[in-house]
């Protein structure tokens, strides 16, 4: 039988650079570059980030035909360029790759969690760019290439291509265990657990709800890990809020870092031990859209390293805010201070307002024997609320409820709470912990 985990040296020196050229991919000299690139002054970092904006949009201009039927070829200018909807990516897609690409593309697509999936073309040297940051940005906490990691995933865009080879290879040559976010049974959460203490991973990585219900699970149940702790947890793909962060924090015993990026933008910012979300500015560039009184506005991204078919100025549906350069951790990146979810994410107050999803679960974490929840705001503003919980809800825990959200709401809106046994994920893995439909009228 093949050993649990290979030592982490053979597969840092020896296996991933194979690996890695075997796949046509730069990724180790990308993540050398990036490191010496850390020791830059602030001022050489950004005139160097500059210089690659410049030269994309160039080349876009010049061998993109939807970019210069829009912008001509005069010396093109960031502000000039229109912002790039998802609509037209869907409808325009062969016009927005490179005339004369002298690399390969390759077909990928997002998981569609906001809606119908997006299928558009990157490269290795785009792909390769954004793997060394995932690695950059992971050595900030301790994380090596080839040290163990398990992945909580459940995007059938991974699961869908894991022949019987590919899943051995990973596990066995790589160090690196998927394990999927679908059907998430106290069996399968005690299995989870069991493995976890016996592979012992460096780092756990995904959806932070499928991590926290695991360290639910294992907080009722610690005898399953033992003495076994992760040196860190980094959670993607889904807005980490803070009972999360703080109960995956104190069952795991190890910092907690949010990674927000997106399949069609790139990786765009990264949490350091500070706390703050660092903007990966040597592959990215990144802007605020109309800001509202606070700042906080659409996020627009440039991929500085998709040259196969660039991505300037799209609208990748989060809500942020840049802030106030410096950081006490040390490293020069650009700060995003402020992070909120996909417009969906966002209720509708009776006023007209929107607040964030957040609100809801300020209510919801009342109910002490609450293990999930899933709430759908509807057209009419009225509200759905599914809660798995230990026993039957009280009328003191129904009250809660409804005082809480309609205080958030600010009217008397119809909220029907109803108790169930299970919430599936959505498609792609996730748990949407709020959604309004309201939002989409």
């Amino acid at each position: 039988m093949p050993p649990l985990a290979l030592p982490q040296p053979w597969v840092r020196f020896l296996l991933l650079p194979a690996h890695e050229r075997l796949r046509g991919r730069r990724t180790l000299a990308d993540l050398a570059a990036l490191r010496r690139g850390e020791r830059d002054d602030p001022q050489t970092a950004h005139a160097l980030r500059e210089q690659k904006l410049a030269a994309l949009l160039q080349h876009c201009v010049e061998r993109v035909p939807w970019y210069r039927d829009r912008c001509g070829v005069t010396e093109p200018v960031l502000a000039r360029f229109p912002v790039l909807e998802r609509a037209t990516v869907r409808d325009h897609g062969d016009a927005l790759k490179s005339d004369g690409f002298d690399g390969e593309l390759l077909r990928s697509s997002t998981g569609g969690s906001s809606g119908a999936p997006l299928v558009f073309w990157t490269d290795k040297v785009k792909e390769a760019r954004h793997n060394a940051q995932k690695l950059r940005f992971r050595r900030w906490f301790g994380i090596r290439p080839g040290d163990r990691q398990v992945d909580f995933w459940g995007s059938p865009i991974e699961l869908g291509k894991q022949s019987r080879l590919r899943v051995a290879k990973d596990r066995y040559l790589l160090n690196q265990v998927v394990l999927s976010a679908h059907d998430l049974t106290p069996e399968r959460l005690q299995e989870y657990a069991r493995f976890l203490a016996r592979f012992r991973p460096r780092l756990l990585y995904g959806y932070p709800t499928v991590i926290y219900r695991l360290a639910q699970f294992v907080d009722a149940h610690p005898e399953l890990l033992g003495r076994y702790r992760p040196v860190a947890v980094v959670c993607t793909s889904e807005m980490l809020y803070p009972q999360m962060r703080e109960a995956i924090a104190a069952v795991f015993e190890c910092p907690v870092a949010n990674e927000y990026g997106s399949r069609d933008g790139g990786l765009i910012a990264h949490e350091c031990s500070e706390g703050r979300l660092h903007v990966a500015m040597e592959h990215v560039w990144l802007e605020v859209d109309a800001p509202d009184e606070n700042g906080v506005g659409d996020l627009l991204v440039t991929n500085l390293d998709g040259y196969g078919m660039p991505f300037v100025r799209y609208r990748v549906g989060d809500r942020g805010r840049l802030g106030e350069p410096g950081c006490a951790c040390g490293f020069h990146l650009p700060v995003l201070d402020h992070l909120e979810g996909r417009r969906n994410d966002f209720l509708v107050g009776v006023d007209g307002r929107q607040v964030h999803g957040s609100a809801a679960n300020y209510v919801m974490r009342e109910l002490e024997r609450l293990h999930q929840y899933r709430l759908i705001q509807r057209r009419d503003l009225s509200v759905d609320v599914d809660v798995v919980m230990e026993g039957e809800l009280t009328d003191d825990e129904r009250q809660t409820v409804h005082r809480g959200l309609r205080r958030a709401l600010g009217g008397d809106v119809p909220v029907r709470l109803r108790r169930v046994g299970h919430i599936p994920p959505s498609a792609s893995g996730k748990y949407r912990w709020v959604e309004s439909e309201a939002l989409t009228q």
